[in-house]
């Protein structure tokens, strides 16, 4: 007896690499370029998380990614973030993801970051999340943020952003798997040593 066997299914996949991230965001600013924000995230989804404003992407827009690298729904999150003048920041890590933060300036339609810092540190305590709150790194530690900055977050790296004074920054975060999950918040507060 003759017959035709199919395929074994391929195993849907929780994590991409970084170059996959790193993918993920140069068509993102490549969409951001061509079409406004709002036809891209979903404003109905914006919400306070860990004292910052954010809001996912449109699921339309994050399916095709999530078919590409074969990923289960949970593999790949995607998320706009705004930081207001005098966010103090909020010094984290994710011992489950790693993240792509690509930072938004006039080309993809918001403000340039003005008095934008950024931290990424491997040598962190966790702490509670009042104290991972400002610069906890402690000075020398944050460095400017400039337009066209992508700052790469490892898996279990302490980091954050600060706006000081008046000033502001957009950012993309590419995140995988996703962070922010109904069943699990992948978020430690951190303190760097």
């Amino acid at each position: 007896m003759t017959g035709t066997t199919s395929p074994k299914p391929t195993q849907k996949l929780s994590k991409v690499s970084r170059e996959a991230l790193e993918v993920i965001g140069d068509d993102l600013l490549d969409m951001l370029r061509r079409k406004p924000a709002a036809e891209i995230f979903d404003w109905s989804t914006k919400k306070d998380y860990h004292g910052f404003e954010k809001m996912s992407i449109r699921k339309e827009i994050l399916q095709p990614f999530i078919e590409r690298y074969n990923l289960e729904p949970e593999g790949l999150e995607v998320i706009l973030i705004g930081l207001k003048s005098n966010y103090p920041g909020s010094v984290h890590a994710h011992p489950i993801a790693h993240a792509l933060c690509v930072m938004l300036a006039e080309a993809e339609g918001f403000p340039n970051p003005v008095n934008a810092y950024a931290l990424v540190e491997e040598n962190w305590l966790p702490t509670s999340e009042p104290d991972s709150l400002g610069m906890s790194g402690g000075k020398g530690t944050w460095f400017p943020i400039t337009v066209g900055d992508r700052i790469y977050n490892p898996t279990n790296v302490a980091h954050g952003f600060t706006v000081q004074g008046e000033g502001q920054c957009y950012l993309t975060c590419i995140q995988s798997p996703g962070i922010d999950q109904p069943k699990r918040d992948d978020w430690v507060p951190a303190k760097v040593n």
